[in-house]
């Protein structure tokens, strides 16, 4: 788990760190916070994060601008904006943040934050774990795009990497036990997390991948994808 909490107010990102450490220590055996004060535009600290707090007004440097540049590199994690002006957060809404938090309400708004996040969590930092040529690999529920099935074996489609094993999808689907992870064809079961759009044959996904969806599959996915939104 890596955090990264960037604000030109070097005593406010102090506070707001020892907020999160306290959090993320109930949640994880291993994270780290990483507190950038300046150079915000160098887009190279943004990479394998898990979390993000960033102040919208920073200095000469717009956060927004900088979430609008991470969208374009598909970043798929939670970003909190932090502000101590409260009529930005109806701007910052263009780049679909997880929360908004206001400096002057961070007492508050943090542990409001902090239940959100709470549920996140148990959604997707799942970790599932199979055998891979041989050997026990793992990797988390949130990171799974879709799984493919073909003949003998099924392919697990990640954001870095494509696993392929010998295994039937019904038995993949039973090992990840996850409402999540839904069968949407004979041969293809997509993560919710990951859903873009759904018409009448497919399904489409962030990443613009476009997959089928069979007759048999189409009510309960539509149903769980309403949950999912919701919950």
């Amino acid at each position: 788990m890596k955090c990264l909490i960037i604000d030109d107010d070097v005593d406010f990102s102090n506070r707001m760190a020892k907020y999160v450490n306290i959090f993320l220590s109930k949640k994880f055996n291993k994270y780290e916070i990483k507190i950038q004060n300046d150079h915000f535009t160098d887009m190279s600290i943004y990479y394998g994060l898990d979390l993000l707090f960033i102040d919208i007004d920073l200095n000469n440097t717009s956060g927004i601008g900088i979430i609008h540049q991470l969208d374009k590199l598909k970043c798929d994690y939670p970003i909190i904006y932090v502000s101590s002006r409260k009529e930005l957060v109806f701007s910052s809404l263009s780049t679909h943040p997880f929360y908004f938090v206001r400096k002057q309400n961070l007492d508050t708004d943090i542990q409001e934050l902090f239940k959100l996040l709470d549920i996140y969590y148990k959604k997707t930092m799942k970790l599932i774990t199979f055998n891979y040529y041989g050997r026990k690999t793992s990797i988390f529920l949130k990171d799974i795009h879709y799984i493919e099935s073909y003949g003998k074996d099924i392919s697990i489609i990640t954001n870095n990497e494509i696993y392929t094993y010998r295994s039937g999808l019904k038995q993949a689907l039973d090992l990840f036990d996850s409402k999540f992870i839904v069968r949407v064809h004979r041969n293809y079961a997509v993560s919710l997390m990951y859903v873009k759009e759904i018409d009448k044959n497919n399904i489409i996904l962030n990443d613009e991948i476009v997959l089928p969806i069979g007759k048999k599959y189409s009510e309960v996915l539509l149903n769980l994808y309403k949950e999912y939104l919701i919950s």
